[in-house]
């Protein structure tokens, strides 16, 4: 039975009809599963059409599990704490605060120059040198993490959450996954499994982890330290298909795929992809530069979860630590990457400068404003486009979940505007335009339909000559006047 057809018989007084009725079916689901992962929660996730993790009802549960609390603890809910509740929390005493990345206690770029962390990473290695480093300190012995699996018919899921509780496991989930992923499955493995657990994750899962945490005396004890990735957004997993396709291999048939693979002599931001999957009955392995393939723009947001152009949370501020890329001018020519690091916890502090103190780590001392500026084109989508996309929005007069950025229009930014209005668009289209190619067994169907909203897109941000000469002419009257 499907989740629509068991809204009508909810109580929409309960928290889970109301989720349903709010965050499900307004579209808002990140398909964390923390709905799910409630003690016998009446919710299971399933994958949609489009390739896109979804809370749905289980037609086996009790109606006695209705009324449990699983709206409490889903990040985009209305119930939820926001992130600067959370921070406050759990870090408001020891730590700084910064509009955009939270509380911190420390800010740092670099990489790890021990090993082999750096060549197995995305970036600088710090993510997973991290885990490690909790695990030999003994703070932890067990990592959940995003692990490559190995799919099936029945189940063609490329990457999932692993508990794993060896060093040589923690350092097989190294890299980034852009990928749906859910964490019911493993979170009821910690409830099962004493331990003391850390955790990776993207912002809202961890977000979703905190709130847990506080309605669930069993997680809070066992899970010791959440470690966050900065985020541009989830994809569905039809993003992975759609460059495995252009290689070769057609969706259904990828094994195995590598989102970011390092290429020596470039620019760490031109990276490329490596896939493994079945062409003309043969495993294959496929590479390519990422800016040689159709749909390498993050910006146009192709195959992201609606409910990641309404998140304000670039950094992971629910985490004990955040690690993402330091795109930055004086770092982002080194190919072999680098990160930016953002401390909250006092031991991850203390593991980072013991690192530097013995050459493990390579790290510079940066400002949080500068952390922010690594960030810079999430932060414009996230707070000033957010701003924008929340006002629409509520002039429907439909639901959206609350957020700290308030809805508004800046009418001195038309242009800006009318670009948040294409990439809706553009989000909701990429899903509907390769569902329909995959059916066709036929990816240039998917351009055909995607380019002119692409192009119109793109030509949003330029305005005519006529105006410019108008803007120009303007502001030559104003220097005029005085």
């Amino acid at each position: 039975m499907s989740s629509s057809a068991n809204i009508t018989v909810l109580n929409e007084n309960s928290q889970l009809g109301n989720l349903f009725k709010t965050v499900v079916k307004g579209g808002y689901c990140i398909g964390c599963g923390a709905c799910a992962a409630v003690s016998e929660s009446p919710i299971q996730m399933q994958m949609d059409e489009y390739g896109k993790f979804t809370a749905t009802i289980n037609p086996l549960a009790e109606q006695s599990s209705f009324d449990l609390p699983v709206e409490a603890v889903c990040p985009f809910s209305s119930r939820a704490q926001n992130e600067d509740q959370i921070g406050q929390e759990l870090f408001g005493k020891d730590c700084q605060y910064h509009n955009k990345i939270g509380y911190y206690q420390a800010t740092y770029a670099g990489f790890v120059s021990e090993g082999n962390f750096r060549d197995r990473g995305s970036s600088g290695g710090m993510g997973t040198w991290i885990v490690t480093n909790l695990m030999l300190e003994g703070l932890v012995d067990r990592v959940i993490h995003v692990q490559p699996r190995h799919p099936s018919e029945d189940d063609p899921r490329l990457f999932h959450y692993q508990i794993s509780t060896t060093i040589e496991q923690v350092k097989q989930g190294a890299k980034s996954r852009y990928y749906p992923i859910e964490m019911s499955e493993v979170i009821r493995q910690v409830r099962e499994q004493p331990g003391r657990y850390a955790i990776v994750g993207i912002p809202c899962f961890l977000k979703a982890v905190r709130l847990l945490m506080r309605q669930d005396a069993r997680l809070a004890e066992r899970i010791k330290f959440c470690v966050g990735l900065v985020c541009g957004h989830l994809k569905s997993r039809r993003f992975a298909d759609m460059f495995a396709w252009q290689c070769g291999i057609e969706p259904g048939n990828i094994l195995e795929f590598d989102f970011r693979k390092k290429i020596p002599g470039r620019n760490a931001n031109s990276y490329g992809i490596e896939v493994v999957g079945l062409k003309e009955g043969q495993v294959v392995t496929q590479t390519s530069p990422v800016d040689q393939l159709y749909g390498k723009d993050w910006g146009l947001g192709f195959f992201k979860y609606k409910a990641c152009d309404y998140c304000d949370d670039v950094v992971a501020e629910a985490a004990d630590v955040s690690v993402g890329d330091a795109w930055l001018p004086q770092y982002v020519r080194d190919s072999q990457g680098t990160n930016v690091v953002v401390v909250r916890h006092p031991k991850i502090r203390e593991l980072l400068e013991q690192g530097m103190a013995t050459g493990k780590l390579k790290l510079d001392y940066i400002d949080a404003e500068e952390v922010a500026r690594s960030q810079e084109s999430g932060f414009r989508h996230r707070r000033d486009g957010l701003a924008y996309r929340l006002l629409i929005t509520k002039r429907r007069g439909e639901w959206y979940p609350p957020k700290r950025v308030q809805p508004r229009i800046d009418r001195s930014r038309p242009l800006f505007n009318k670009g948040q209005k294409f990439r809706v668009l553009l989000v909701q289209q990429s899903h509907i335009a390769f569902k329909e190619a995959v059916e066709a067994r036929d990816f240039s169907l998917f351009v055909k339909k995607m380019e002119p909203l692409v192009e119109a897109y793109r030509a949003s941000y330029h305005p005519p000559k006529w105006m410019q000469r108008a803007q120009r002419a303007k502001q030559f009257l104003r220097r005029l006047i005085g």
